[in-house]
């Protein structure tokens, strides 16, 4: 057998992390008054998705919005082919929390 399973205190302290982040991320949404927020907790962290549905520029601008409000610096944006992804990392009540947008081609078609 490899590894070990992790002991019920082990256990009982990641959960109670992650909910303590989902938490944290639910008054951060309430805050930000934002719609169609996507969010995840992960024993990683806090990731925010910002939705799809948004013109490009509108996304670019919520993730920046967000990117602040996490004290993060301005987003990082990655291209690859075209494909466009947009992200920051920062805290959100010291928890490591990620703004991210994509942006695929259909996205900006007029």
């Amino acid at each position: 057998m490899t590894g070990s399973a992790p002991s019920p205190d082990q256990a009982v302290a990641a959960l109670a992390t992650q909910a303590d982040a989902l938490l944290s991320a639910a008054a951060f949404i309430e805050q930000a008054a934002m719609t169609g927020l996507t969010i995840a907790v992960s024993d990683e962290g806090i990731t925010i998705l910002v939705p799809r549905t948004l013109p490009p520029a509108a996304q670019i601008a919520a993730a920046t919005a967000l990117a602040a409000a996490i004290g993060a610096p301005a987003p990082v944006c990655t291209t690859i082919g075209t494909w466009t992804q947009i992200s920051a990392d920062g805290t959100i009540s010291g928890h490591q929390a990620r703004v991210s947008a994509s942006i695929e081609p259909e996205d900006t078609a007029a």
